[in-house]
């Protein structure tokens, strides 16, 4: 059998959390937890993975990788599978399993949980130690913006996504300066995702920044964003603070809301009902499910359409404390034939004040009205903001043409 041994990794402590296996017999993944870590109360998946002496068979999706959902996040989408799939390329191997891909990832990925080949993982080893020695070359970049990226791009390195993306570090104070992510802030450096402009095409970074701008206007928990314009090419590049660690490089187990229910988010159709719902007895504060009405309130009346399952996250620290994660992969979408991913009460495209009220109702958010004024009032902010941060008449225009179509419904009604 083909196993990794799975850690939580804080940084300040580290866990043994158990073992990660292909079972012959039945074709498909399975994990036990370790007996030591049945009595440390961190539940890493406490939905579909309690702790307990059971083992957990990974269920056939897909879009999961077939793996535990828990398991799956640690794993990119399109645009870093390419990219594990050119280094696995490199050396030959061209059916390539979850499990080398965990293997690839190793301490490198995103959150807390890190993946380390068992001594009979021969091959598993091997990939590690190419990540690394990849990583390791990596690290030593140091440079310029379009330099830094150029060669990222060149190289690998992607943080996931449908888009190229990069973990790396930049100087606040000198935004030209960056460099391949060292895991922790030090030295005025802060580790960010990057996402970065191909075909000389940067609008997709320009509007994202603009509506991070928007979502901390309305009141939403947003990590800093920074615009980065190249010298040479004059190009966007877009970057956020990344929210799985602290300021002083303790890390947070994150667990995304697709990872945590094991749904394929390409296909499933969840409701923002059960996110809230989700929130509010996982984190067992209120708070959070107030973060996530305001949230659906802004993706409705902003158009942003990729709300779905794994675009929400949530975090949990060394003592086993859960909050929702900090807001990412904010921006327009004209999403799958005009509909939302995520529903309100089954209702995914034009939210009326009934279907907001409703919601509010049944989770006991009182000013819900002046979440809408206040997103409503944001949200009018789009075509200074997009003027001032370079967004072309054609996607200003579109844009706030959706915009307007949204918040009259609702201004009209509120005044």
């Amino acid at each position: 059998m083909s196993r990794l041994k799975i850690k939580l990794d804080f940084k300040t402590e580290v866990h043994d959390v158990g073992t990660l296996y292909l079972s012959e017999k039945m074709g498909r993944y399975a994990f036990s937890y370790e007996q030591s870590f049945l009595s440390s109360g961190l539940q890493i998946s406490p939905y579909a993975m309690p702790l307990s002496s059971d083992t957990y068979t990974a269920e056939k999706n897909s879009d999961l990788y077939d793996l535990h959902g828990v398991f799956a996040d640690s794993l990119p989408d399109e645009w870093g599978k390419k990219v594990q799939d050119a280094e696995f390329q490199k050396i030959g191997l061209l059916e390539v399993t979850a499990i080398d891909r965990l293997a690839f990832i190793g301490a490198y990925g995103i959150g807390a949980l890190t993946y380390e080949p068992a001594q009979e993982f021969e091959r598993g080893k091997s990939l590690v130690s190419l990540a690394e020695l990849r990583k390791a070359v990596q690290r030593i970049i140091d440079g310029e913006l379009e330099e830094v990226t150029n060669e990222l791009l060149r190289s690998g390195g992607s943080a996931g996504g449908a888009r190229p993306k990069f973990l790396v570090d930049i100087d606040v104070k000198n935004f030209k300066k960056i460099r391949y992510t060292h895991g922790k802030p030090e030295n005025g450096m802060v580790p960010i995702i990057l996402k970065v402009p191909i075909r000389n095409e940067d609008q997709y970074q320009r509007i994202e920044y603009v509506y991070s701008l928007m979502a901390k206007n309305a009141g939403i928990n947003v990590p800093d964003t920074y615009l980065l314009i190249g010298e040479k090419s004059n190009l966007a590049y877009y970057a956020i603070r990344r929210f799985d660690m602290s300021e002083n490089g303790e890390r947070f187990h994150t667990h995304t809301y697709a990872g945590y229910q094991n749904i394929n988010y390409h296909e499933a159709r969840p409701d923002y009902s059960d996110l809230l719902r989700t929130a509010e007895e996982l984190t067992r504060d209120h708070r959070n499910a107030v973060e996530i009405y305001n949230r659906m309130v802004f993706n409705y009346l902003g158009s942003n359409k990729d709300d779905h399952a794994k675009n929400f996250s949530f975090l949990m620290n060394k003592i086993g404390e859960w909050v929702v994660s900090p807001d990412y992969d904010m921006g327009y979408s004209s999403g799958q034939n005009g509909l939302h991913a995520m529903a309100i009460n089954g209702l995914r495209r034009n939210a009326t004040l009934k279907v907001f009220e409703k919601i509010a109702e049944d989770f006991d958010i009182n000013h819900w009205k002046e979440i809408l004024k206040r997103n409503c009032n944001s949200l009018n902010d789009w075509p200074v903001l997009a003027a001032k941060n370079g967004i072309s008449l054609k996607y200003l225009n579109g844009i706030q043409e959706r915009i307007k179509e949204n918040t009259r419904r609702i201004e009209k009604i509120l005044s």
